[in-house]
Formats: C-alpha cells, sequence, structure tokens
C-alpha cells in the first residue's frame, strides 16, 4: 500500500510540475511557437493589382446579306486576361451569331466544324447589343465572327476588350462541336 502511496505522490507531483512549467515565467516563447498563449496575432493582407481593361480592337460591317459570315480582323493578347467582345447591330428583328476562335480560319473550315473556337453563341435575336465574356484567356491570336441569319441585310459594329490581370481560372481552347448550326453562304470582311 504504502508502494501504491508513493507512485500516487510522485505523479500528483509531476503533475504539479508540468503545470507550472506551463506557465513559464511571465514570458511568452512566441519565438518558438507564435501560435501559443501571449503571442500576438499576425494579419498579412495581400494586395491584388488592379484590374484593367484595354480596347484591343474595334470594326465594323455592312451590307451583311442574310447567311453571311463577316470576319473580322485577327487580334492579339499579349498576357492571359478575361476577354470580352460587344458586337451591335441594327435592326432588333435579326437574328446573328457570334463567334470567336484561337487563330485564324476559313469559311470551309468554320462549315465543316474544323474550327477550334473558344466562343460561340446561339442564333439569337437577342440580347442586343450582344456581350460574350470569356475568362482567362492566354496569350495568342484570335478572330472574331459575326454571322446573320437575317429575316434583313445588316451592319455590325464589334469591340473586343482585354481585362487583366483577369481571373485565376484555368483555361485551355477546346473545339466547340457544331458552334456554327448550318452552314454559311458566303463571307464579308469587317473594316
Amino acid at each position: 500500500m504504502n508502494a501504491v502511496r508513493k507512485t500516487l505522490a510522485l505523479a500528483a507531483g509531476l503533475a504539479f510540475a508540468l503545470t507550472l512549467g506551463a506557465c513559464g515565467d511571465g514570458k511568452s516563447n512566441c519565438g518558438t511557437n507564435p501560435t501559443g498563449p501571449g503571442c500576438p496575432t499576425t494579419t498579412t493582407t495581400t494586395t491584388l493589382p488592379a484590374q484593367t481593361r484595354t480596347i484591343i480592337g474595334t470594326g465594323s460591317c455592312t451590307d451583311v446579306g442574310v447567311n453571311v459570315l463577316c470576319f473580322f480582323d485577327p487580334f492579339t493578347t499579349t498576357q492571359r486576361g478575361d476577354l470580352d467582345v460587344t458586337v451591335d447591330w441594327t435592326f432588333p428583328e435579326d437574328v446573328i451569331q457570334v463567334l470567336v476562335s484561337k487563330g485564324s480560319c476559313t469559311l470551309d473550315q468554320i462549315n465543316a466544324s474544323q474550327c477550334t473556337f473558344i466562343s460561340s453563341n446561339q442564333e439569337s435575336a437577342t440580347p442586343k447589343p450582344r456581350v460574350v465574356t470569356i475568362k482567362g484567356v492566354a496569350a495568342g491570336t484570335y478572330q472574331l465572327y459575326v454571322g446573320n441569319r437575317g429575316p434583313k441585310t445588316e451592319s455590325f459594329s464589334a469591340q473586343v476588350g482585354l481585362t487583366t490581370p483577369g481571373t485565376a481560372s484555368s483555361f485551355a481552347a477546346t473545339r466547340i462541336e457544331s458552334a456554327i448550326g448550318r452552314p454559311y453562304s458566303s463571307q464579308a470582311a469587317a473594316r
């Protein structure tokens, strides 16, 4: 019984010593344990660079007949960002389609779905104007196409912008199959 008492007394003494040792000498041990009791809380603030929108291209296309696709000049982005394309047209009842490809394509490639589109809108009369935003576009060369599905001969104006630094989303151009629906009969060049 004496041995048990000695063991219990030793265990209680050890627990008491450990408890007092944890209290320390009134000084914090923040150098080795910065999150310990008595240590100041550190807050790190990261300021992201402000987003900047730059217009990288404008153009127009006039006298675009029904089922004609307007080819705008290719444009190049020098850094990653969010691409926005705004297209407006004359007659609100006309159905249009907005396409953006990685690199340039011919009318035959577009009609045969052999072009890599990074964006394609369904043929529609609304919304007017049409605004297309493509997030996280890599630096490279792209081309805008606007198609008129009628019922009237149309005129288009377009503006392409790039917002940097843009989003952190990853992006890879992917082929959008059947992007155009039905083939276009001919093409027009933007000015």
